[in-house]
C-alpha cells in the first residue's frame, strides 16, 4: 500500500496538483526495516515512526501500518501533536475510533480503510449529509465475494478455492481474518457509525463468515432465484439498529447480486436520495492508494489555505464527532432479528422424513415457503431437504433448528443462511 502511495505521487503528482492546488512532497519514510529497492522520492528514512511526528517540515502523517498496536501509538501520538493524520488502519478506527475522535480538533481522515477506491465515507459524512440513512449493505470484503464468485461459477468446493484464492494473493497464508468475517465487520463498525451517528461499538456486531458454504447451496439457491453474497448489513427502524455480518441470499434482480469477483459495493437507502450504490475495487495497493491519497489532498487544501478560512473549519468539524456523547441508539439483539431464511437439511432417505422435518418447523409457527428435494444415486445414503421459510425472528429458527438437529433421521449440520432485508 506505502508503495501504490508511491507510485501514485511520482506519476501523478503533477495532475493532482493542477486539479487541486496542491504539490505533495514526501518529506520522510518510517519502516522497520530498510528498502533499498523502493524509490523513496528522495524521503529522509528511518526506522523509528515516530520520527515522523518529531519531523517539523511533516504536515500530514500517514499511518500504514496495520494492526493496533504501533499503529495507535502512532496516530496518537501524531494528533497530541497537532499532525492531522490519514490512515487505511480499519481495525484500529473499529476499535479505537470512539476514543481517537473524542478531541476532533486534529483530522483524523481514513477513507481508504473502508472499501477500497469507493469514496463512500465521504459519500456518507458529506454527499448524503441531508439525508436520513436508513440502511447500509455492502459487499466489503474482496476475498469472500471472490471465493463465492468462483463458487457459483465454476461449482468448485470451497477448500479448493481458498486454495485459488491464496495462490492469486487475494486470501492470505492464514485467511481467518477474511473468511471468517472479521474484517467486513471491521468496516461495518466504521460505517454504522458514520451512517447513523452512533459509536464505533465492533463488539456490537453479529459476526459469520463464509466457511460454511458449500458448492451445493450456491446452486440450490440459484434455483431460487437468489445468490449468495457476504454481506455487512446496518438497518435502522424504530426498534433500533441491527449491525450483523453473514453470508446472505440476494435475489438475482439486486444490485449487489452483479458485483462479482474482488470487486466490492455499498448500496444505501436514505429517505432523499433513495437507494444508491457505490462499486468499485475494494483492495490493492493502487485502489487504497488512490482513497488515502484523496485524504491527503483534502487536507493539503485546508493546511495551505487555499479554500479559506471556512474550508479549514470544515475540514477540522468533520472529523469531530457532534457535541457531547454519540447518540445513544439501541442495538437490536440479533436474537430479535427477523428474516426469511434458506435451510439444507442432510437427512436418511427413507419415506416420511419431509413429514417429520415439516412437523417440527410447523410446531415453531415456521411456515415453508419452498422446497427442493431431489433424488439421490443409489450409492448416496443421504438426502438433502432444502427449505425456504416464510420470515421468522432469529431465537424461533434457532430452537427450530436445535429440535431438528436432534432428530435421528437428519444425519449432519444444518446449513442455515438469511435472505438479505429489503427495502
Amino acid at each position: 500500500m506505502a508503495q501504490g502511495v508511491l507510485h501514485l505521487v511520482r506519476s501523478n503528482g503533477s495532475l493532482m496538483t493542477s486539479r487541486t492546488g496542491v504539490e505533495l512532497v514526501v518529506q520522510r519514510i518510517a519502516s522497520r526495516s530498510a528498502k533499498p529497492g523502493v524509490d523513496l522520492l528522495g524521503a529522509v528514512f528511518s526506522t523509528n515512526v515516530h520520527d515522523l511526528v518529531a519531523d517539523p517540515e511533516v504536515d500530514v502523517i500517514l499511518e500504514l501500518i496495520g494492526g493496533e498496536g504501533l499503529a495507535k501509538d502512532l496516530i496518537e501520538s501524531a494528533l497530541a501533536a497537532g499532525k492531522p493524520v490519514v490512515t487505511a488502519n480499519k481495525a484500529v478506527i473499529a476499535a479505537h475510533g470512539n476514543q481517537l475522535l473524542a478531541g476532533g480538533n486534529v483530522p483524523l481522515r481514513f477513507e481508504a480503510a473502508v472499501a477500497g477506491a469507493i469514496p463512500i465515507i465521504q459519500s456518507l459524512r458529506q454527499g448524503l449529509a441531508a439525508n436520513r440513512i436508513d440502511a447500509i449493505y455492502g459487499i466489503i470484503n474482496g476475498t469472500c465475494n471472490y471465493m463465492l464468485t468462483v463458487m457459483e461459477e465454476e461449482g468448485l468446493a470451497f477448500e479448493e478455492v481458498l486454495a485459488q484464492a491464496q495462490a492469486l494473493g487475494y486470501a492470505e497464508a492464514d485467511p481467518a481474518f477474511d473468511i471468517q468475517g472479521t474484517d467486513a465487520a471491521h468496516k461495518l463498525t466504521i460505517l454504522a457509525a458514520l451512517g447513523f451517528g452512533t459509536s464505533y461499538d465492533f463488539s456490537a456486531l453479529y459476526v459469520e463468515g463464509i466457511t460454511q458454504i458449500a458448492a451445493e447451496d450456491i446452486q440450490y439457491a440459484k434455483e431460487l432465484g437468489f445468490k449468495i453474497k457476504h454481506l455487512g448489513i446496518a438497518v435502522h427502524s424504530d426498534a433500533g439498529l441491527e449491525t450483523r455480518v453473514h453470508p446472505a441470499l440476494v435475489p438475482e434482480s439486486a444490485l449487489l447480486a452483479s458485483v462479482n469477483g474482488v470487486m466490492n459495493a455499498v448500496q444505501v437507502v436514505s429517505d432523499g436520495a433513495g437507494e444508491t450504490l457505490f462499486s468499485g475495487p475494494g483492495a490493492g495497493g493502487a485502489a487504497t492508494a488512490s482513497a488515502v491519497l484523496a485524504d491527503v489532498l483534502s487536507l493539503g487544501s485546508a493546511i495551505a489555505g487555499q479554500s479559506g478560512a471556512a474550508a479549514q473549519r470544515q475540514n477540522q468539524n468533520q472529523d469531530k464527532p457532534k457535541a457531547g456523547p454519540a447518540p445513544a441508539i439501541s442495538r437490536v439483539a440479533m436474537d430479535d432479528i427477523a428474516s426469511a431464511c434458506y435451510l439444507r437439511i442432510p437427512t436418511v432417505d427413507r419415506p416420511g422424513v419431509f413429514a417429520q422435518v415439516a412437523s417440527a418447523l410447523s410446531a415453531h409457527s415456521i411456515s415453508i415457503e419452498a422446497v427442493i428435494q431431489k433424488e439421490q444415486p443409489a450409492s448416496d445414503a443421504s438426502v438433502s431437504i432444502v427449505i425456504m421459510t416464510n420470515r421468522v425472528v432469529e431465537s424461533v429458527v434457532n430452537a427450530a433448528l436445535k429440535e431438528l438437529s436432534a432428530l435421528d433421521t437428519v444425519v449432519g449440520e444444518i446449513t442455515r443462511i438469511r435472505v438479505a432485508p429489503t427495502h
